[in-house]
């Protein structure tokens, strides 16, 4: 098998348990004396930079998807709602072509009614824009980190203070990519949670409409 593919292959997702396991293995093998502590204060950057590129990634592959699953439900309603306001419109006229075709304009405009609570309920165009923001404050978050730690190299590095510093700015690293990625997974789950809510209150509305109608 070539190279590329296999090694495509063997990627983890970011959300992959095995990623913080290989995470693991890289800071197995790290000297923390004086002489090599730099260097593996290096190693360690380096692992965390490499988890915070893999969550870029990842939300860089969601908004893609986010924005197919915009774009084909914002369309269909557009064409579907279009079509279901003409079709009326249409009937009024002198052509007897048209006559029949307006009892269906409310189907059409009911179509497009569920393009648009698929576009919220999956998260579509709300998903897109999500997605870019937490992408984009990713990459200030790996761009001024790797900035400030090419600061902490380019200075001493012969107190145990040195060594403290260069622990912090790996810390707070982590912690902000982490605190980003769980405040995104939060902001996901309160809005999945809302649209379904609404999504079954509509349900059952027109459920108990269409029950009354019938009686």
């Amino acid at each position: 098998m070539p190279q590329p593919i296999l090694t495509w292959l063997q990627r983890f997702r970011p959300e992959d348990p095995r990623r913080i396991k290989a995470f693991r293995a890289k800071l197995e093998g790290l000297v923390w004396d004086k002489q090599n502590a730099v260097e593996s204060l290096s190693a360690l950057f380096a692992a965390v930079d490499e988890l915070a590129e893999a969550e870029v990634h990842y939300y860089y592959r969601r908004r893609g998807t986010r924005a197919w699953i915009s774009g084909v439900t914002r369309t269909g309603a557009w064409l579907l709602g279009t079509i279901g306001l003409l079709l009326p419109l249409l009937a009024g006229t002198d052509a007897s072509l048209f006559k029949d075709w307006g009892q269906y304009g409310y189907a059409f405009l009911a179509a497009a009614a569920s393009c648009l609570a698929a576009n919220s309920l999956f998260a579509g165009t709300e998903g897109h824009i999500r997605f870019v923001s937490t992408q984009l404050e990713l990459e200030r978050l790996i761009t001024a980190s790797r900035v400030a730690w090419c600061q902490y190299l380019a200075g001493p590095h012969e107190s145990d203070d040195d060594i403290a510093k260069g622990f912090a700015i790996i810390l707070g690293y982590a912690s902000a990519l982490y605190a980003a990625t769980i405040t995104e997974t939060g902001r996901w789950g309160e809005t999945l949670l809302v649209e379904l809510a609404k999504f079954q209150k509509s349900i059952e509305a027109k459920g108990s409409a269409s029950g009354k109608n019938h009686q």
